[in-house]
């Protein structure tokens, strides 16, 4: 039995289609859970932006050929909006349109950071590299991020962007919020790095993401369809809504009783352990540790934008968003001709959004930071809500996880992926686990 049917679960089915008999339980009505597309009004809007990074080899293989020739390659345009103007993301390694007060006081914190022996010297690709870090220098899980910014990029970049971005995203206090997911997702350039970006000429395009592939027609959700294709027994519109590992047996909303030898879960952890009627109460008690964050992303189509930036990065309290990106730069067919398609995200700690004020203010910003001109120009709006959209990393995530992987361990079942696993992932780590699961299951170790 596979819970879910997102890109964990479809690339598990696929990887036991034609060896074990499969049944994929997927309470929505389409399959890719997050990396799933919804059309209104002539676009395609996706649930924020979802961009795949790829990195190893058999996936990206599995990928792209699932994909066939409905894909392109593209290198980022990223930005950030800081101080009324616009610099290259990252900020850290593209100080240059920054006020000359504001750079200074970055570069010189950096160098005072590097003499007290905290600069990272990172690994030229902008990733913390354990081969090339020493191990002083890499974030510890027990550290806290706003202590270990400090630490590695000084008091300056840490001001101006990432403890006003940080805290706007994760919604959790900065000094509980520990460093085990920064890398890759944090790029740490070299010193020789900072001092270019800050001081010469060109812009410093580093980190995970610098390129990225993505559909040409019908959103990211046309991965999640090319996949399922090929996962063979799949259910749509049926949930799973009790679950007894011990018994191995599910009741399945819409379906009734079902047996199961194995199973592999992407739902939210907290939300499966809850779904588990065996569950200890230790268990229960370290799946209520769990914290998640709850993303609104506000979609919006507009005529007249100029823009060919891809997404931007806002560290400034004057936005009530972290993060606004223009879908159509990815894919012209994701809007109608003529027009651009926008996602624009806002974090909440799961307190509900006031959606009519919120959509003012997004619209207000766009226009603060040059991304449109005039309200009128919006054409098309749709917010869509994540409920569980970023995990929180802290001490109880650290407690809580090995009391309940030990207990899915002792009773045969895996939980997998972005929110199976609890952790801060990307689509393909997503695809990579699914294939590593449905191989753990034929071998006979699960």
């Amino acid at each position: 039995m596979i819970i879910g049917g997102g890109l964990a679960g479809l690339s598990a089915a696929m990887t036991l289609r034609g060896r074990k008999k499969i049944f994929l339980a997927e309470k929505e009505t389409r399959f890719g859970g997050l990396a799933a597309t919804v059309r209104k009004g002539g676009f395609h809007f996706d649930y924020s932006g979802h961009l795949l990074h790829l990195r190893w080899p058999e996936t990206t293989r599995l990928i792209l050929g699932a994909l066939g020739s409905n894909v392109r390659r593209i290198r980022r345009d990223a930005r950030v909006f800081a101080h009324g103007r616009w610099t290259p993301y990252p900020f850290q390694a593209n100080l240059a349109a920054m006020p000359p007060r504001v750079r200074s006081e970055c570069v010189s914190g950096f160098l005072r950071a590097l003499a007290a022996g905290g600069g990272a010297p990172g690994d030229g690709t902008g990733r913390l590299c354990p081969q090339s870090v020493p191990g002083a220098l890499r974030p510890a899980g027990s550290e806290t991020f706003d202590k270990w910014s400090g630490r590695v990029f000084g008091a300056g970049i840490s001001r101006y962007f990432m403890l006003p971005y940080n805290a706007k995203l994760w919604q959790y206090p900065l000094g509980r919020l520990t460093t085990e997911w920064c890398a890759p997702f944090v790029p740490v350039p070299s010193p020789g790095d900072i001092i270019k970006g800050a001081y010469g000429a060109g812009r410093r395009a580093i980190g995970y993401n610098a390129v990225f592939h993505y559909p040409k027609k019908g959103g990211i959700g046309a991965l999640a369809s090319a996949l399922a294709m090929k996962a063979g027994e799949t259910h749509l519109g049926i949930e799973a809504e009790r679950v007894d590992l011990r018994a191995r047996t599910a009741r399945v909303r819409h379906f009734g009783e079902i047996s199961f030898k194995r199973l592999i879960n992407t739902a939210p952890l907290d939300e499966f352990v809850a779904m588990c009627s065996d569950a200890p109460a230790a268990v229960r008690r370290a799946a209520g540790l769990l914290r998640r964050n709850t993303v609104y992303v506000l979609n919006i189509g507009a005529r007249g934008v100029k823009s060919d930036m891809h997404w931007g990065y806002f560290p400034g309290t004057g936005f009530p968003f972290y993060r606004a990106g223009i879908a159509s730069n990815f894919s012209r067919a994701l809007a109608p001709s003529g027009e651009a398609s926008f996602y624009i995200e806002i974090a909440t700690d799961g307190r509900a959004l006031d959606l009519e004020s919120a959509e003012k203010a997004c619209v207000a910003g766009l226009r603060a930071c040059g991304l449109i001109k005039d309200a009128r120009q919006v054409t098309e709006k749709m917010w869509l809500k994540i409920p569980c959209a970023y995990v929180i990393y802290d001490a109880d995530r650290a407690r809580a996880l090995p009391v309940i992987s030990g207990w899915l361990k002792e009773r045969g079942a895996r939980s997998i992926g972005r929110y199976g696993a609890w952790k801060y992932s990307f689509m393909e780590e997503s695809v990579k686990e699914g294939l590593e699961a449905g191989r753990e299951i034929l071998a006979g170790r699960s």
